[in-house]
């Protein structure tokens, strides 16, 4: 379950939404940008949960509490309802195909915002990817971002403003995270390089292992896809250009040398997608366990 003071990165985002709760002046839209698509989840998900929030609400109402009380409980129905994934009126709003948000998927969304929550004053939509929405898709979205109902907030969250109308902007505010963002802690970091440096080597207890102890990292899961992504897009550069110069892992030029000798562009091109695939995966809330195998098998094989 993601918390406010959980958000190690983009302070001034955290400070700016916990000071829209306390005054009671939440927007309808929020257009969330930034470079990590964890970071991105992350934050969402913490503002959506503190949003529903039923201990939060009655603290609100009854007595003064500062900014940096602002936050989720983690016991009460709804925050126990959101951990599960199962609270009905915080959705993760999904799109048929991974790199595409049609004019199809904006309809639907636009169509259930039309039903009322069913247990919240409010209903909260978490759109991953807005920035795949064509023009077409975006005007379909328009008149509901500017006549919203009263209980609906929309995170739209997207790489950059830029990738979204200027009438779509306006409508909603904006937020930009910090591009430096939460970064991995060192116990962490060294459980992703041990697997990159490592899992081709693996048996398949071996792997199940490190599937139970990165479970202890679900919070910031999507940052260790994007280490192992950079990781494989160094090794396909290395292998085009043999280049050390740009690698962002330049500590580990000689390991990444003899990676990118061994596999086939082919290959890495299928990690890469396979890593596509479990973030897409992970955001649609499906099992943990099975999508972080399924991903280590095809890093493992490849």
């Amino acid at each position: 379950m993601a918390f406010l003071r959980d958000v190690t990165g983009s302070r001034k985002a955290v400070d700016h939404l916990r000071r829209a709760i306390l005054a009671d002046r939440v927007s309808h839209a929020y257009l969330i940008c930034g470079d990590s698509a964890s970071d991105k989840d992350v934050l969402a998900q913490a503002f959506a949960t503190t949003l529903q929030c039923t201990t939060l609400a009655g603290r609100l109402h009854q007595s003064s509490i500062s900014a940096d009380e602002v936050d989720a409980c983690g016991t009460c129905r709804s925050c126990i309802q959101a951990q599960d994934h199962n609270q009905p009126d915080l959705l993760t709003w999904t799109h048929d195909k991974p790199k595409t948000f049609s004019v199809e998927d904006a309809r639907r969304l636009v169509a259930d915002v039309q039903i009322r929550p069913f247990s919240s004053t409010r209903k909260i939509y978490i759109i991953p990817d807005a920035h795949l929405m064509n023009a077409e898709a975006q005007n379909t979205l328009l008149k509901t971002l500017e006549e919203p109902p009263e209980y609906v907030v929309l995170l739209l969250l997207a790489d950059s403003a830029e990738m979204m109308l200027e009438t779509i902007r306006s409508r909603c505010v904006l937020i930009e995270l910090d591009s430096s963002g939460a970064v991995l802690g060192e116990e962490a970091l060294e459980l992703g390089m041990r697997i990159l440096l490592t899992v081709k080597e693996w048996t398949l207890p071996q792997i199940l292992d490190a599937v139970r102890e990165l479970s202890q990292y679900k919070l910031t899961i999507g940052q260790f896809l994007d280490l192992f992504t950079s990781w494989y897009r160094d090794l396909l550069y290395f292998k085009a250009a043999a280049d050390p110069d740009m690698l962002l892992h330049r500590d580990y030029v000689s390991q990444i040398r003899s990676a990118a000798a061994l596999s086939s562009y082919e290959g890495i091109q299928r990690i890469l997608s396979a890593l596509q695939t479990a973030a897409a995966r992970l955001r649609a809330n499906v099992n943990f366990e099975l999508t972080m195998e399924l991903l280590l098998l095809t890093m493992k094989e490849n």
